[in-house]
């Protein structure tokens, strides 16, 4: 039986990665409790709703190698043979996201316990909604979209940097018709991070989410809207992205680059339908951490992948926790003549990679003595820094400063690279390490 988001739970629940709650909690401290906690929790018992909660399963590289049920080590490899062996989903007639159906008026925003996550946000958040749409010319698409809470039936959709949505969303807002879209609440990790995946236009993040599994996803029809959507989805909002543009407040909101965000003009999600399963479970995704540690095993097999396609021996990649997972990266190469500078401007053209730093593989990318060492004593700023100007940005980093921008336009970046290998012409020698003097005829703890 195919394990579902509920299986994981229980699965991790076991193993020691999450821990239930039974003491009532109200839904405006939930996200204090969750990302204090040293472990995932699932709050059984929340005040007003009878629908539990459940947050942090993504909050450290090693819960969200547990949620795979993945070794931790192996997290960029499993997801780049994930990627590389799709596999179509298989369609079925009846789900356990359908178990329940609320159709018009019946479909209430207010009977989910949508928290207030952080101290300046401009309303309650689902954080963890995976959002289907389809396109004539691509298909299907899944990604993770932020929504605000307005009313009963409305929530303000954040489309305000380049995605595949926002591409489906400007041809149908060009036209004046709505986009038809369906938001799954409490997907399996497989799912929710292939759907965070920055995958190539066209590409049904589903089938990727197969790969991953190893095995088809199972995906039914919506109730209200032409969409397909998880079948063993918690929850699914469906209903339509109106014709109104970037005309609607949202926001602030605590972005995943851990700051503060800002006031953003986005369009309108109105519901026409709410379908779950029973005794559903509504999961609180929190920021920074779940949503970044979703995206870094990803970040690194396209580093892989994008090195590999560029000829170059890539040997190890990690996608930073200061660059939360995505924006810095440090790898290492079995490099060739030029290659240093290579992998520079294949990395950069990934467009969530804002800077990168390249060293020769005995240099240790997880020690980051050992990363500012081979800067230090491998690079010349003049000759191995590149700078490359105009690249494609994201509103979150204030850098680009995206309030001076006009509504709808999307911001600029300038990326740099660190070539810290050893330099052409300089013999490896002379990068030889220090060794005590007969290191290996003492045994240390003979002496201590």
């Amino acid at each position: 039986m195919q394990e579902d988001f509920r299986g994981m739970l229980l699965r991790m629940e076991k193993e020691g990665h999450l821990q239930k709650i039974q003491k009532k909690i109200s839904p405006q401290f939930l996200t204090a409790l969750f990302t204090s906690a040293p472990k995932a929790l699932l709050c059984e018992a929340i005040e007003g709703y009878d629908i539990p909660v459940v947050g942090g399963l993504f909050w450290t590289r090693g819960r969200i190698a547990a949620a795979l049920g993945w070794p931790e080590n192996d997290l960029a490899t499993r997801f780049a043979a994930g990627v590389a062996k799709p596999m179509k989903p298989v369609i079925v007639d009846e789900a356990a996201c359908q178990e329940v159906v609320h159709i018009g008026e019946d479909a209430d925003l207010t009977a989910l316990p949508i928290p207030f996550m952080h101290e300046k946000d401009g309303g309650p958040y689902i954080s963890a909604g995976v959002c289907f749409a389809q396109n004539s010319e691509f298909g299907l698409n899944a990604g993770c979209y932020r929504l605000m809470f307005r009313s009963k039936r409305e929530m303000a959709i954040d489309l305000f940097t380049a995605s595949d949505l926002r591409r489906f969303y400007e041809r149908t807002y060009s036209n004046g018709k709505p986009l038809e879209v369906a938001v799954a609440v409490g997907l399996h990790a497989t799912e929710h991070m292939a759907a965070a995946y920055k995958a190539p236009p066209g590409t049904n993040e589903m089938e990727i989410a197969g790969g991953l599994r190893g095995e088809p996803v199972q995906m039914v029809r919506a109730r209200t809207v032409d969409v397909m959507v998880p079948a063993n989805a918690e929850i699914v909002l469906e209903g339509e992205l109106l014709p109104n543009g970037w005309t609607a407040d949202e926001g602030p909101f605590g972005e995943f680059a851990g700051m503060q965000g800002d006031l953003k003009h986005n369009p309108i999600f109105r519901i026409k339908a709410i379908t779950h399963r029973r005794n559903p479970i509504f999961y609180a995704l929190q920021m920074p951490w779940e949503n970044d540690w979703l995206n870094g095993p990803a970040t690194e097999a396209a580093c892989m992948r994008i090195l590999q396609v560029a000829g170059i021996q890539a040997v190890k990649v990690r996608a930073t926790e200061g660059g939360c997972c995505g924006w810095s990266v440090y790898v290492s190469i079995r490099k060739r003549a030029g290659e240093g500078k290579n992998a520079i401007a294949a990395l950069l053209s990934l467009p969530v990679v804002k800077q990168v730093i390249v060293t020769d593989d005995d240099i240790d990318i997880y020690n980051s003595s050992e990363v500012e060492w081979a800067v230090t004593f491998r690079c010349q700023a003049d000759k191995d820094i590149v700078i490359v100007s105009g690249m494609k940005a994201k509103h979150v980093d204030p850098s680009v400063r995206p309030w001076d921008l006009p509504p709808g336009e999307l911001p600029l970046t300038a990326k740099f690279g660190i070539d810290a290998t050893i330099p052409e012409g300089i013999p490896a020698f002379r990068y030889e390490r220090i060794v005590p003097a007969f290191r290996d005829n003492i045994v240390v703890e003979d002496y201590l």
